[in-house]
């Protein structure tokens, strides 16, 4: 299998709010040329974002990728026609809002997960533009990845603990009935849990403090150790059963076997991961690691 990844850089945009236990930011890095003989793919370019994204959904039946804005509490989305828009405002909190992974329903109604600083993490359901918190989830959780299967059963990584104690992670899986939503744990034992995708025979989760990636199989939930990365964050689930993580300047390609590789390309700090199979592209948060130094939506070419 071969993978060829063209990058190109442009502008800038506001430095987001932090989030808790997010890695701080070094100097923001160059962006890598394409490979001698590989033509730059129309699609490559990097967008100033206004701040505070984190995961990405990539909408194929609607050409529609989905974003957050934690700084302006609102959910975005990007077309190659209209660009980026807000699609909804969020409900705010005094503890402030940190928005993590987006799923769609089969009714059309998205779930985003909120971070919640420990106090208020739960998930928020958006729906004709409205958005509303919905009842009945543990508010300890920190919240950063969301998932969907095939099948529309939600699944959430969760941790609690960080600064200074020990941080306690699983993955839940989420039943929503109208603006309540109740969450059994499916896996437990992990540690800063963040990132999850759901394939049909298994969930995989990102656990940041031990670098590693585990499956949980389906039915069933037997834990097993899948690989360990360098760093890892968000997760992406590619076609063909690879997985993609981020976490720091590269980003890391997980086979169903385990073996870990770096795809070419040089980011400041990557977050959220989108893959769309139709474009061969690949939507990449990537953080700008400089206070005042714009984060950026990159689109890369990605093409086995």
């Amino acid at each position: 299998m071969r993978w060829l990844l063209a990058i190109a850089v442009t502008g800038c945009a506001a430095h987001p709010a932090a989030v808790a236990d997010r890695p701080a930011r070094p100097e923001a890095a160059a962006a890598a040329a394409a490979p001698a003989g590989v033509a730059s793919a129309p699609s490559d370019a990097a967008i100033p974002l206004s701040a505070g994204a984190n995961a990405l959904l990539w909408d194929a039946a609607h050409a529609t990728l989905y974003l957050t804005d934690s700084n302006a509490s609102s959910l975005l989305t990007w077309t190659d026609a209209a660009g980026l828009q807000v699609a909804a405002t969020i409900p705010a909190d005094a503890a402030g809002v940190s928005l993590g992974g987006i799923v769609r329903r089969p009714d059309g109604t998205l779930l985003i997960a909120n971070f919640g600083f420990g106090a208020h993490g739960g998930l928020f359901a958006v729906a004709d533009g409205q958005a509303t918190a919905l009842t009945g989830l543990d508010p300890a959780r920190l919240r950063v990845g969301l998932a969907q299967d095939d099948a529309g059963a939600v699944y959430s990584a969760y941790f609690v603990g960080g600064r200074g104690k020990p941080q306690v992670g699983g993955v839940a899986k989420v039943n929503v009935a109208g603006t309540a939503a109740s969450e059994t744990v499916i896996a437990s034992g992990f540690h800063k849990a963040v990132g999850v995708v759901a394939a049909p025979d298994a969930v995989f989760v990102s656990d940041q403090t031990d670098k590693a990636i585990f499956k949980i199989a389906v039915p069933g939930y037997a834990v097993s150790k899948l690989a360990s990365a360098p760093v890892v964050d968000l997760l992406a689930l590619l076609p063909n059963g690879d997985l993609l993580t981020g976490g720091g300047p590269t980003i890391s390609r997980i086979t169903p076997a385990g073996q870990v590789t770096a795809l070419p390309g040089s980011f400041e700090h990557v977050r959220g991961l989108a893959y769309d199979s139709a474009g061969k592209r690949l939507f990449v948060i990537d953080h700008s690691v400089t206070v005042g130094v714009p984060d950026k939506l990159r689109i890369v070419h990605l093409a086995e």
